[in-house]
């Protein structure tokens, strides 16, 4: 059988195109593969090196009992693994451990005896994080312990108050013949803060839990002597500790609510805590509805009782404020392992909800437990001139790091957190200040003093 010429073309023709073809495939296939195994390898490296999670808790295990000793090796493996990660993550460890923390920690592992309790290993890394001067950079002890005395204690003004069940603001001279102030000195070496407003007030809101007491150096195995200043005369009484009152139920109070004061054109937000979820965007909505509805010309959120959470509840109430655009911070520094990137500041578009547009007097309540993203609530509006405050200076700085990593030591199972981001003052011009209100008064007083301004009826 002969193959004429045109047949013979066609079909060597079709071989080729088939072979070049399949060249084709298994040149995608190799470069795949490769990409395949570069993503992989990536993907494996960004895990085990940058990643800022890695390593981070992901269920909390109960702290050993403070009473509990550890060996002297076994301590030093705790505090190691503390001063570990704060090498690998903190932004202010790029380079290497501060020279002050670095002291201290030198300081505390020559005080280590061949036995050492949990209570000691807690107060020996508390005092070395303290000199991080990062108040989200701080080590606790957890546990199911919340026996306490039934007392509530305020420092105000350098004086420390009392109040139990059947009296009220007693003036504290000492706990167990210690003098208070001794008993702050010492929490002040323990605790992590950026400011002393906020340090005093954890102070006295923990000084009647045995855990605390035990943390700044008192004896809790038996009752509590107080003495106190009463009308000029010495006082003691006796206290024993007891597990929190089992008082009637009480309807737990929203995260967040509103109320609209037609009379006075005011509407106030209430924000416990700064939870950007589906409720809080539904009751904002509703509460600029209401602002429009009855033309009200001010509006307050007050975050005086605000630790803290999800820092984009403040970019979802910008969206009813009549602007173009705002600031979060003043540039932010993010460590990912060895790398530390640099955002430079930049405007955020605010994605306005046009049909609910406010356009009159904001203002900020504040108080020295408003803290974290709360603060950056308050900074968010001050510093954007979006909004005034009122109240007393946040719990901690506007330029400050925050966005925590949480670990547990290996053996004392103490739980501490990280920080490893930096965030820069929105304002660099008042970088080193704190945030001052525009009308600083007490946070009880703040709401007078919102009435005050607007002018109340």
């Amino acid at each position: 059988m002969v193959m004429d010429v045109t047949t013979y073309a066609a079909s060597n023709g079709r071989m080729e195109k088939s072979m070049r073809i399949r060249k084709v495939i298994k040149q995608v296939c190799v470069t795949a593969i490769i990409l395949g195994i570069l993503f992989t390898g990536l993907y494996v490296t960004y895990k085990l090196y940058f990643n800022p999670y890695r390593g981070t808790v992901k269920t909390v295990a109960k702290s050993e009992s403070l009473s509990e000793v550890l060996t002297k090796e076994q301590a030093m493996e705790d505090i190691s693994f503390i001063m570990s990660k704060l090498k690998e993550r903190h932004p202010a460890c790029m380079e290497e451990i501060p020279a002050e923390v670095k002291a201290q920690y030198d300081k505390e592992i020559s005080k280590f005896n061949d036995d050492v309790s949990i209570l000691t290993l807690w107060q020996a890394a508390s005092r070395i994080l303290s000199k991080m001067k990062d108040a989200h950079t701080n080590v606790n002890y957890y546990g199911a312990d919340t026996t306490r005395l039934p007392l509530t204690f305020v420092l105000d003004a350098g004086i420390l108050y009392c109040s139990g069940d059947s009296f009220s603001n007693y003036i504290v001279e000492a706990i167990n013949t210690i003098p208070w102030q001794d008993l702050y000195h010492i929490y002040l070496t323990q605790f992590s803060y950026e400011l002393e407003n906020y340090a005093g007030y954890n102070f006295a809101a923990k000084l009647p839990y045995k855990l605390y007491l035990q943390f700044i150096g008192v004896d809790t195995s038996s009752d509590i002597d107080i003495t106190f200043l009463v009308d000029n005369k010495e006082k003691a009484a006796i206290y024993s500790f007891e597990m929190p009152k089992a008082r009637e139920v009480i309807a737990k109070e929203p995260f967040v609510s509103y109320q609209i004061d037609k009379d006075n054109s005011l509407g106030i937000l209430s924000l416990l805590s700064c939870d950007n979820n589906a409720y809080y965007r539904e009751t904002l909505k509703e509460f600029f509805t209401e602002i429009k509805k009855n033309k009200i010309q001010t509006v307050a959120v007050d975050l005086r009782n605000n630790g803290g959470g999800n820092s984009t509840v403040a970019n979802e109430f910008i969206r009813y404020l009549d602007t173009d655009k705002f600031y979060v911070a003043g540039g932010v520094e993010v460590r990912y392992g060895p790398w530390l990137q640099k955002f430079k500041k930049s405007p955020t578009k605010n994605r306005r909800i046009k049909d609910l547009l406010f356009t009159g007097n904001v203002y900020a309540l504040t108080s020295d437990v408003t803290f974290s993203s709360a603060k950056m609530f308050a900074n968010m509006l001050s510093d954007n001139h979006l909004g005034k405050l009122i109240g007393e200076i946040p719990g901690n700085m506007p330029a400050s790091y925050g966005d925590i990593l949480y670990f547990q030591t290996p053996n004392a199972k103490l739980l501490f957190s990280v920080s490893y981001k930096y965030f820069g003052r929105i304002d660099e011009t008042k970088a080193d200040q704190p945030l001052i209100p525009d009308s600083e008064v007490k946070s009880e007083e703040a709401i007078d003093k919102l009435y005050d301004l607007i002018g109340s009826k």
